[in-house]
This record gives C-alpha cells, structure tokens and sequence, in this order.
C-alpha cells in the first residue's frame, strides 16, 4: 500500500481498502495458506517531517495444526499498527507494504493448535485421535519404583 503524501490534510487522512494477498510473500509457506485480501483500516498524519501511520490489519488464513496436521481455517488480526517514516517535503509516496507484511507474519503462532481439544496424532502409527482411536498395541512399561515397592524397612 502506498500513500500518497500530497493528499494528506495537516488533520489527517482514513485508509480503508485491500491489498492482495501477494504482499505477505507467503506462497512458499508449507504451513500457511492465505485465503483472502489483507483488510488494513489506516490513519496517517505528518508530523514534524514524519509519516505517522497507525491502525489495524486482518487476514484470513488456514493454518496447520502443530497437534494434528489438519489445516483450520482462523483469522490474523494487527490491532496495534503503528510506524514513523520519514517524509520530507520532496517525497511523493511512502509504502507501508513491508511493514504491513512484517507485522502479520509476527502475529502468525509458532504452535497454531485447531482447538484445544485437539487430541494430535499417535505417537507410533500417526492415526488421528480427533477421527479414530488408536489401534497401537500398549506395551506396558516395566515401573521404575517396583524395586523400592519390594524392600522391607
């Protein structure tokens, strides 16, 4: 998204609008897929030689659940936007794409989890808990107190 600093009023000026899911570069990303625009509700101002944007972001995304694998379907939400760039009286535009981009990303989770039910998969076969039960065989684990149960003080 660029703005354009001659349309700027010395109040301010609102942004609302889109920008293609392009912008987030994250065509690449086994673990998320984009399923919409970026919605962005901006304010700008110049202050002092400066670009003052502030606002907030959302994104609808699918993302892999860390526990079972399946993508679900939740939204990025950038309550607290806010940046400074510089802006002298020469400038035409400034784009806020990269930032906008950066802030998303962060407010991606490291463990997205589809629920907290999620029972995750199998340790040994990998079937989903959320859809089947397990038909692994349990082993029994020998206890590792068995020894101090037998002795006799």
């Amino acid at each position: 998204m660029k703005i354009l600093l001659a349309r700027i009023p010395a109040e301010g000026s609102h942004y609302e609008g889109s920008d293609p899911a392009s912008i987030l570069e994250l065509e690449g990303e086994p673990r998320v897929r984009v399923e919409g625009e970026v919605e962005y509700h901006f304010y700008a101002q110049r202050v002092s030689g400066e670009l003052v944007v502030r606002g907030s972001m959302e994104v609808p995304v699918a993302l892999q659940c860390a526990r079972c694998a399946e993508f679900f379907s939740t939204t990025i939400e950038v309550s607290d936007f806010l940046r400074a760039y510089s802006a002298p009286e020469e400038a035409d535009s400034v784009d806020v794409s990269e930032e906008m981009r950066e802030e998303i990303v962060l407010h991606l989770p490291v463990f997205p989890v589809c629920g907290e039910a999620c029972k995750g998969l199998c340790a040994q076969c990998g079937a989903n808990l959320n859809e089947e039960a397990c038909r692994c065989e349990k082993e029994e684990k020998p206890d590792p107190w068995a020894a101090l149960n037998e002795l006799n003080l």
